[in-house]
């Protein structure tokens, strides 16, 4: 290239060919299934994800339903730190109950804001052993936190729902309510005749050195003979025993027990159940009022100007979203000729 020439200009490179896009087969077209391998992995990861997802919800429910925290719920506004908390024991008092009350109880101890309890009752009763736990948990607020206890009774506080009432400090009854029923009873099913029926022979056999008392053991498949039904009767004379001596230490002089008993009965002990007017005279209660009565009581008693009442309750979890408890449907443990007589502190309606 001599000085004089010009430079010769530089020219861009052709652009690249563009492949041609085929447009996707119709879906009539067979496509080519993918490699064993892959489908198998593929198979594994769904597996795993489906597995994951099962098993966070199992956590859920137990989580949710054994570890779950109490809601709260203002009745009254006032100043927070003078709480007057209320629990509401109804229904059947089974385990659960029991394990939510000790949740209550928990809160109670550890919240100094917390000054007075209210237990609203309306229960016909339950389980001996769930009763007896919430008793000893009321008795614990009551001498060993120094805090008020106040029952307020709605429809039914009777048997059970007697029993873990009588420690409180005070009683309310509403003007409808029923309670008493201060007694103890065993149920379980007999269920020798329906074996009978579909033709199944049930044998039993004891180890040699335990005939004598095996022999005379619960056994569902069998009528009891006189000496289960003597035995389990003793069982039943002993636990009636403490809850006499429970509703004597509750109530202490405020019981009357040689008071004049409807039905021709002359104490309250006897397992009949009573109208607020008829518990009043027999000193089985203390006032006949309503919750909010109740309320300002527990307030008075703490010595509180200007109360928040604030209701306690168990938050619901994904246990509580399944739980067979809040189904009507049969209970077929109960038919278990294996499982024991249920003793209970239990009123019904006949």
């Amino acid at each position: 290239m001599t000085e004089n020439q010009p430079p010769q200009e530089q020219v861009p490179p052709p652009p690249p060919p563009q492949q041609y896009q085929y447009p996707p087969p119709p879906w009539w077209v067979k496509q080519p299934r993918p490699s064993l391998f892959r489908r198998i992995a593929r198979f594994f990861f769904v597996a795993v994800f489906i597995l994951s997802i099962l098993m966070n919800i199992h956590l859920g429910m137990l989580l949710g339903g054994r570890m779950g925290r109490l809601s709260t719920r203002v009745v009254t506004s006032g100043d927070p730190k003078q709480q007057v908390a209320v629990f509401e024991i109804s229904g059947m008092i089974d385990d659960r109950l029991a394990e939510t009350f000790g949740l209550f109880y928990e809160t109670v101890r550890d919240t100094d804001a917390i000054k007075a309890v209210v237990l609203r009752v309306d229960s016909g009763g339950g389980g001996i052993g769930a009763s007896d736990r919430i008793h000893g948990l009321v008795v614990k607020i009551k001498n060993d936190l120094n805090k008020p206890v106040v029952v307020t009774m709605g429809s039914a506080a009777a048997s059970g729902g007697y029993y873990v009432s009588a420690p409180a400090d005070s009683i309310f009854a509403e003007p409808a309510t029923i309670t008493g029923s201060i007694g103890v009873i065993a149920m379980w099913p007999v269920i020798n005749g329906l074996l009978d029926k579909i033709g199944v022979d049930v044998i039993t056999m004891r180890s040699t050195d335990s005939q004598e008392w095996k022999a005379r053991h619960f056994n569902a498949v069998e009528p009891p003979s006189e000496k289960v039904l003597a035995d389990i009767t003793k069982i039943l004379d002993s636990f009636q025993a403490r809850f006499e001596s429970i509703v004597r230490e509750g109530r202490g002089s405020r019981l009357n027990v040689n008071g004049e008993a409807p039905k021709g009965g002359q104490s309250p002990l006897n397992g009949q159940v009573f109208l607020a007017d008829e518990a009043l005279k027999l000193g089985l209660i203390d006032k006949i009022g309503y919750a909010g009565d109740a309320y300002a009581l527990a307030a008075q008693l703490a010595n509180l100007s200007r109360p928040q009442v604030t209701r306690y309750s168990r938050q619901a979890g994904l246990r509580d979203l399944f739980a067979s408890e809040a189904s009507a449907g049969l209970n077929l443990k109960a038919l278990d000729p294996m499982a024991s007589p249920r003793i209970m502190m239990l009123w019904r309606a006949q």
